[in-house]
C-alpha cells in the first residue's frame, strides 16, 4: 500500500512507495481520495472490463498461433505454460464456447 502525506487542509499531498518522515498513514491503492489525486479516471470499472477484453484477445492470439505452429507452448516461461492452461482448461468447462476467435481466423 502507498503511504501518503496530507497538508494542512487534511488533503493529499504526496504518496510514497515506502513509509516516509513526512508520509507515515498508508493507504489503500482503491481509496477514492487516492485515485483521485494521482489522477486516475473516475471510471475504472471500464478499465478492467478493457484488460479483461484484452486478456481474452491475447488468449486467442496464443492459441492461434500455436494452432499454425509459430509458437510452441513450451517456448512461453513455465509460469505463463501454467496459467495459459488453467484458463484454457476453465474455459472449455463453461458451458458455451468463449472465445472470440473461431479457429478459421486468419491473423496470419
Amino acid at each position: 500500500m502507498p503511504y501518503i502525506s496530507r497538508d494542512s487542509n487534511g488533503h493529499i499531498s504526496a504518496v510514497f512507495r515506502d513509509t516516509h518522515a513526512t508520509a507515515s498513514e498508508f493507504i489503500s491503492l482503491n481509496a477514492p481520495e487516492l485515485v483521485s489525486f494521482i489522477g486516475a479516471p473516475a471510471n475504472t470499472e471500464l478499465f478492467h472490463s478493457l484488460d479483461s477484453d484484452l486478456i481474452r484477445v491475447i488468449e486467442d492470439v496464443i492459441d492461434a498461433l500455436i494452432r499454425k505452429n509459430l509458437l510452441l507452448l513450451t517456448d512461453l516461461p513455465p509460469e505463463a505454460q501454467t496459467k495459459i492452461l488453467a484458463r484454457r482448461n476453465l474455459r472449455q468447462s463453461l458451458p458455451q464456447s468463449t472465445s472470440i476467435l473461431s479457429p478459421n481466423d486468419g491473423l496470419i
